[in-house]
């Protein structure tokens, strides 16, 4: 391969390496376009549902979260966890605001952002935390249910063994 081939070869390159990065830059953007709409949409569904956390709050529910188990908030609706189980992002009723809370730390709080839940790729499960308040009084209810069943399944039988001495 001579010179002039050499050349001809790195100008096709770069005419592809600058495809590539008209490509990335737009996607770039229309990224943060998607990061924008959905911090949009959180803070729209957080307005929306204020009332109704505002009452479950009143009324001294505990919020959980339907992907994280045990774990309840007396401040407001789980958003989410990071993978460590060091941070627990909420939404506080009461100040209106999203915070973190440093299990590790006596759970002190931190302020954050729609966009810092955006950017931890916790969009889905604030989203899951934020609605599934309105099954929460149904969730509360199918376990005192269970709960009552057991109980009244346990004292039947002693009863009747009881009953047989």
């Amino acid at each position: 391969m001579n010179k002039t081939e050499r050349i001809l070869g790195s100008k096709g390159i770069i005419q592809e390496y600058e495809g590539l990065r008209f490509f990335y830059n737009e996607t770039q953007k229309e990224i943060e376009k998607l990061k924008a709409e959905q911090q949009q949409l959180l803070i729209k569904t957080i307005k929306k549902l204020q009332p109704e956390l505002e009452w479950l709050r009143k009324h001294n529910y505990y919020f959980i979260h339907p992907a994280f188990g045990d774990l309840k908030s007396t401040k407001g609706p789980i958003l989410g966890l990071t993978k460590e189980k060091q941070f627990v992002y909420i939404y506080d009723i009461q100040e209106q605001s999203l915070i973190k809370c440093d299990t590790h730390d006596e759970f002190k709080t931190y302020n954050i952002s729609a966009l810092d839940i955006i950017n931890l790729d916790l969009f889905m499960d604030a989203m899951e935390g934020i609605l599934y308040t309105r099954e929460l009084l149904n969730e509360y209810n199918n376990r005192i249910s269970t709960i009552h069943s057991n109980l009244k399944a346990d004292l039947d039988n002693y009863t009747r063994i009881f009953n047989d001495l």
